[in-house]
């Protein structure tokens, strides 16, 4: 299945092809992959993440599915 992941602010260092961006990549990935396995996939780093796939919050253990879009970002805070 294809789908296509979006990682944001400094994650986006971690984009499989080496270019940093955070345009989605399409990435080719065997039926019943989690989010989580993606993330494993992809080296993140062990810390805070808020996911989402197709817009909606998500949790690592989410499966995705054909089409989807899992968007990866630090976590963020303001004032």
């Amino acid at each position: 299945m294809q789908i296509r992941v979006a990682l944001f602010a400094h994650l986006s260092r971690f984009q499989p092809d080496g270019e940093a961006g955070r345009e989605p990549r399409v990435f080719e990935l065997p039926e019943g992959t989690t989010v989580g396995a993606v993330i494993e996939s992809l080296g993140l780093p062990d810390e805070p993440r808020v996911l989402f796939v197709n817009g909606r919050h998500a949790e690592e253990g989410t499966v995705l599915s054909e089409g989807d879009r899992l968007a990866i970002f630090p976590p963020v805070a303001g004032g």
